[in-house]
């Protein structure tokens, strides 16, 4: 192991990756000392430090290179994970090396928990506060792909804190200005996530891993909710604003989207995105969907729910 590392491990280069099943035993042969939580080896200006589980059945390895910022990289049981950066584009090495000595070294993990993932998810996280807070139209950047499969389990093991068992919310940077919120269908099987950025108005959607493009203003940003809701395991829907145009809404009431709210509907099945907007007639204020049968029924408010009066009855698409 020791041997190929220190070769490869050049600013520049992608280390080739530690072997798969290592014991405690290996690393000592290798020349690793015990230091902390872990095992350690220093060499030539690089640092590699191997991490086990509590039950040992996995192990992280973290490799240094002291002269540049960016040469950090991570295993978990051999494969290779996104490292937490920060706003500048550095990796945060304090913070990864504080999860691994306390987190990943100090507890059993369950069968459901998938720490590589995990790890990945974080770096997604990072990454994505990091494209969203360099511009001021951040909502326009491109952004990676979030890692697919991401449990409940993985988001609680990442510090998110839950409202519920299906709807999750975290902070995508240390200064608290941008947020994600993760929403889980009822089988936990689906999960549309919300990004939101410094100073916009509202969300970025993902759902399933995948961006669902979502209306935008060229000076305030994306235009939809934070919060999404689950019909079933095929339907998502968010309220979307940005209707200052029409005939009902009212600039007196202090709303960055405005009072007046469409739907913005992804059928997660087909792939394809739906948008509902109130005629002029209509004033959908906290419009809400339900399914009954073979048909949408959107309600203006709480209040005409709770009646059964709906705006618009529309069938399911198939």
């Amino acid at each position: 192991m020791g041997e190929v590392e220190w070769g490869a491990a050049h600013a520049a280069d992608e280390p080739a990756a530690p072997p798969t099943g290592l014991t405690v035993e290996d690393c000592l042969g290798a020349g690793f000392r015990p230091y902390g939580n872990c095992l350690r080896r220093s060499h030539a200006g690089v640092t590699v430090r191997v991490y086990f589980s509590y039950d040992a059945r996995h192990h992280a390895v973290l490799l240094e290179a002291r002269r540049d910022r960016h040469g950090t990289f991570v295993w978990i049981d051999g494969r290779r994970a996104s490292a937490p950066v920060g706003l500048d584009g550095g990796v945060r090495s304090a913070s990864l090396a504080h999860w691994l000595e306390h987190r990943f070294t100090m507890r059993v993990l369950g069968d459901g928990e998938d720490p590589a993932l995990a790890l990945s998810m974080w770096g997604w996280m990072t990454e994505v506060g990091r494209i969203a807070a360099r511009d001021r139209r951040g909502w326009a950047q491109v952004y990676p792909a979030p890692p697919a499969g991401v449990t409940p389990a993985d988001y609680r093991e990442l510090g998110y804190e839950f409202e519920d068992e299906r709807c999750a919310f975290n902070y995508l940077d240390e200064t608290g200005k941008s947020t994600i919120r993760v929403f889980f269908s009822a089988d936990l099987r689906h999960q549309a996530m919300l990004i939101g950025g410094p100073d916009w108005i509202g969300t970025l959607l993902w759902v399933d891993g995948e961006s669902v493009p979502v209306p935008c203003d060229q000076d305030f940003g994306p235009l939809c909710e934070q919060f999404a809701e689950w019909l079933d395991d095929r339907f998502v829907c968010t309220e979307i604003g940005g209707l200052w145009d029409h005939p009902l809404y009212d600039p007196a009431k202090i709303n960055l989207l405005g009072e007046i709210r469409g739907l913005l509907i992804w059928d997660a099945l087909r792939r394809v995105r739906h948008i509902v907007l109130p005629r002029p007639t209509e004033a959908w204020r906290s419009p809400i969907l339900r399914v009954s049968g073979d048909s949408w029924r959107i309600y203006p408010d709480g209040q005409a729910y709770q009646q059964d009066q709906p705006d618009r009855v529309l069938p399911i698409p198939r």
